[in-house]
């Protein structure tokens, strides 16, 4: 199994010019999320070789702009495909979806997306003092299993947790953001230890996790830190 990072945005001035975001190609045929800029979306998926023809699936991880915008391009080339939305995600970007050509569908629970790959189900966040849906991909490996998340509003430590209880099953690896960019160097400490004592022993922080936490993570993790860049891939 395979996972490609399309599109990242994560430092400060990729956010002041919205080059904003995350994207996940998995195995050629699903997409996890769809970044904040329709035109890095697409530049990038040509810059390395993607044959959108074969993407089958897309998930979306919540309804924050800089995971869907990508979207609007990619959807109307693809008609009828289908966008796995958590539950209560906000129905104006239901509405969006159908626009621009896909079909949007909401889940709560967790989903078998193909042999070993999964959404996680919704699971509930919180995001300038309102609830905010989320959900997460789930990998089964040879060593547990893989979760990426989009953002992960309700706390990484939280989505390991459910997924383990989702699954029955250890985590292995995280990637993806995980919103520490605005935490203290104690907060990240404390996520860098649940993750360890959850037994994770592999991640790759992207996007929202914030430079200062990359480095405690690679500190921590040391080999089993990877700092992907866009067009690279991990093999799991």
């Amino acid at each position: 199994m395979k996972v490609k990072l399309i599109a990242n945005g994560s430092r400060p001035w990729e956010r002041w010019i919205r080059r904003w975001g995350l994207s996940f190609l998995i195995d050629d045929d699903i997409l996890f999320d769809a970044f904040g800029d329709a035109r890095v979306l697409m530049g990038n998926l040509r810059r390395f070789k993607v044959d959108i023809s074969g993407i089958k699936q897309v998930v979306v991880s919540h309804e924050h702009w800089d995971h869907v915008e990508g979207l609007s391009s990619f959807l109307p080339q693809m008609p009828g495909l289908k966008i796995y939305l958590p539950q209560h995600t906000n129905p104006v970007l239901k509405d969006k979806i159908r626009a621009w050509g896909g079909e949007a569908i909401k889940v709560s629970d967790p989903v078998r997306l193909k042999d070993g790959v999964y959404a996680s189900g919704e699971i509930i966040g919180r995001y300038a003092d309102k609830d905010m849906p989320e959900q997460a991909m789930v990998l089964e490996t040879g060593k547990g299993l893989v979760i990426i998340a989009g953002c992960a509003h309700p706390g990484i430590l939280t989505i390991v947790d459910h997924v383990k209880k989702a699954f029955r099953n250890s985590v292995h690896g995280v990637i993806g953001g995980f919103h520490l960019k605005d935490h203290s160097q104690e907060g990240i400490g404390a996520v860098v230890d649940g993750l360890r004592g959850a037994g994770v022993d592999m991640v790759a922080p992207l996007h929202c996790t914030g430079s200062r936490a990359e480095k405690v993570f690679k500190q921590s993790f040391g080999s089993g830190c990877f700092l992907v860049r866009e067009g690279q891939e991990i093999k799991l």
